[in-house]
């Protein structure tokens, strides 16, 4: 071919394909909002079938009846025993190969007691936020504050830890699109594990009820993980909560979920269990008008019966807020429900 020009001739073209892309997103996007808020009122009246299509969204397997019986514990060691509490590193047969590990911290005793989840969130493992490390950084000992309230926790690992500090590679987004194709999802996969370890310790005499905890993707599996799992009774989910379409994070998109779900309608299927959604004013990550924004449109949704869900705009960064009043709340609720 001859004929030549410069890349400066197509470049209007290739910018109105983009702008008609975003163009069209926008218009669906309207037209999802809508159809969204109709469905928002189908979440209060029957909350089971919501709950059972939002499971059917995160895919498999928690499309699946779960076992009997609880998953087999494939390792137990006792770390340290201190102030009362006694720290184990378990890991959990959760489905075919698929194990799960995690700190586990006992009060020592036989009455029984709640268990609240810690959560850790990008980068993170249980030991960080357990304060294993010396420092935990913005989590604010966020499990040392939780266990200080006597209660017992379970710190679980996710597929999140920074692979420069603690080795391991892997590729959360690729594994995440493996999974999808295959109707399933790595939240999917992450909760129903969760949702198994819940399994193991409601055998145990010494768990009463479950409630949890979590910041940054901490804060999204405790808001994900307790509109799934009804048994988690109350909840902190801190640096999270907004609307999702200013964050277009491939691992927390699923399928014509923006018709249904977003954060405020997700937060709906919690009701009547409690909520406490905290974001910072100078939240590096996620921007605050975008939480009020959404807490919001959840306020009209749920209209006078707001009293189970509370929104905390604390000063702070992308942290784990240092008030422990909603902490405190939390373990009250969980020992109230189990009396």
């Amino acid at each position: 071919m001859q004929f030549q020009e410069s890349y400066k001739a197509t470049e209007r073209f290739r910018a109105e394909y983009r702008d008609s892309i975003n163009e069209l997103i926008s218009a669906r996007s309207a037209q999802a909002a809508e159809e969204r808020k109709i469905y928002a009122a189908e979440i209060l009246s029957d909350p089971e079938r919501c709950r059972r299509e939002f499971r059917e969204m995160l895919g498999w397997p928690l499309t699946e009846p779960k076992p009997k019986d609880p998953p087999t514990v494939t390792y137990c060691e006792k770390l340290t025993e201190e102030n009362g509490v006694t720290v184990f590193r378990m890991q959990f047969q959760i489905i075919g190969n698929l194990k799960m590990t995690g700190l586990f911290f006992r009060q020592n005793g036989d009455d029984a007691k709640p268990l609240v989840i810690s959560q850790h969130g990008g980068d993170g493992t249980p030991e960080v936020v357990s304060g294993f490390y010396e420092s935990t950084y913005n989590y604010n000992e966020m499990t040392e504050r939780v266990l200080a309230l006597g209660v017992h926790v379970f710190a679980p690992q996710l597929l999140l830890w920074r692979t420069e500090s603690y080795g391991v590679e892997y590729n959360r987004k690729a594994i995440d699109t493996q999974l999808k194709s295959l109707g399933s999802s790595i939240a999917a996969l992450e909760i129903y594990g969760i949702t198994r370890i819940l399994d193991y310790f409601e055998t145990q005499p010494y768990v009463s009820t479950f409630g949890m905890v979590g910041l940054s993707y901490g804060g999204f599996y405790t808001l994900y993980t307790t509109a799934a799992e009804p048994r988690i009774l109350s909840a902190v989910s801190c640096g999270y909560f907004n609307c999702r379409e200013y964050y277009p994070v491939p691992d927390w998109s699923w399928l014509r979920d923006a018709y249904r779900f977003d954060h405020a309608e997700v937060a709906c299927l919690i009701h009547p269990r409690r909520i406490c959604l905290q974001i910072a004013t100078d939240d590096e990550i996620f921007d605050v008008k975008g939480g009020i924004e959404a807490f919001e449109r959840l306020k009209e949704i749920v209209g006078d019966t707001a009293d189970w869900v509370e929104l905390e705009v604390f000063s702070g960064t992308h942290e784990f807020s240092h008030n422990d009043a909603p902490l405190k709340r939390l373990v009250a609720d969980l020992q109230s429900s189990a009396q």
